[in-house]
């Protein structure tokens, strides 16, 4: 005799219905490992952080010898803190008042102020010789500047009214 095979009843449908329970809690136990997990890491990467800042603070600072270029920059940048540091109101209000007041009038061309030697030289052109010498006058009584000197006087020909251009010094006391 011949045995008759059995039929195979397959019904994917009901398996998946019989256990819903069990998939539900395998589930939540899966999320939870994770949110547990999640936390972990989090504490971890905090006491990381805080070994790491009190590793630094501990830590002697480090010294990098410094090159040329950097003390050129250093020095190049005190140079142009110091002039900027400079109290030019008191100085231009004094030159621009002395010329104002000299009858003729004094342009001035050029203020080459020195802090570190408190010396100051100007270069202005007036009418005449006697108009400069009227404005080293007026600059010998300000507060200012003391000692103001004539250091070259040039008749420039090559402008037609011939004004003359002068070079004064004095000290500046900022």
């Amino acid at each position: 005799m011949r045995a008759t095979p059995r039929p195979v009843r397959l019904d994917f449908v009901a398996t998946v219905h019989e256990a819903p329970l069990a998939g539900a809690a395998l589930c939540a136990a899966g999320l939870a490992a994770a949110l547990a997990l999640g936390l972990a890491f989090h504490r971890e990467l905090a006491e990381r952080g805080r070994l790491e800042a009190a590793l630094a603070a501990a830590a002697p600072p480090r010294h990098v010898a410094p090159t040329p270029e950097s003390l050129k920059g250093a020095a190049e940048a005190a140079t142009v803190a110091r002039e900027l540091g400079v109290p030019w109101t008191r100085l231009l209000a004094e030159l621009e008042a002395a010329s104002h007041e000299s009858a003729a009038g004094v342009a001035l061309l050029e203020i080459e102020p020195d802090p570190g030697k408190q010396r100051v030289r100007v270069s202005a052109e007036v009418r005449a010789l006697n108009d400069a010498l009227a404005y080293l006058e007026r600059l010998q009584t300000s507060a200012v500047l003391r000692h103001p000197m004539l250091e070259s006087h040039e008749r420039r020909k090559d402008d037609p009214e011939h004004p003359v251009r002068i070079q004064l010094s004095a000290e500046w006391h900022p």
